[in-house]
């Protein structure tokens, strides 16, 4: 061979094993940088996962509280308007209470004026309601139509008759 011949095939040697020694390296660095922007995407996602289930937990903890809060708040509520229902009924409950035993005593049955005037503060119809809750039950009396209240558990044999 020539030295010409040996001059070219040294430098397209050289030029290919340059080339090929290039390629090599740009692969390598391509691979490292794939590897690198892979583990920094991977490293960013579990950060991104990491503070979102930490948001998502402050917000549980919060939702429980308010919750917490409002059971406390309508518990709260609930008694109080209990309280004060019971404190507005407990004027009919002892009304209702004081008829059944007026009623229950001596005579069977009472005229609504005499009713009406032991129990003070209630007239006409709310004072029938409350007789009937308490038991009563209305009858006329045949002679002047006067009206008359007893118990039903008193006057059962009249109230048969009815039938």
């Amino acid at each position: 061979m020539s030295d010409t011949s040996i001059a070219v095939v040294s430098a397209v040697s050289a030029a290919l094993i340059t080339g090929t020694v290039t390629y090599v390296v740009a692969q390598l660095r391509i691979k490292a940088d794939v590897a690198l922007q892979t583990a920094k995407l991977e490293a960013d996602a579990k950060l991104q996962k990491a503070q979102l289930e930490a948001e998502i937990g402050l917000q549980k903890t919060q939702l429980e509280a308010e919750i917490s809060r409002q059971k406390d708040k309508f518990d709260s509520d609930l008694r109080l308007q209990e309280e004060r229902l019971r404190v507005e009924l407990r004027t009919q409950f002892m009304a209702e209470a004081a008829i059944h035993q007026l009623l229950s005593e001596a005579e069977a049955k009472r005229s609504f004026e005499v009713i009406e005037k032991r129990l003070g503060g209630f007239r006409g119809d709310e004072l029938r309601q409350l007789l009937i809750r308490s038991g009563a039950v209305r009858f006329e009396r045949d002679t002047d139509g006067k009206e008359l209240w007893g118990l039903r558990e008193r006057n059962r044999r009249v109230l048969e008759g009815d039938r």
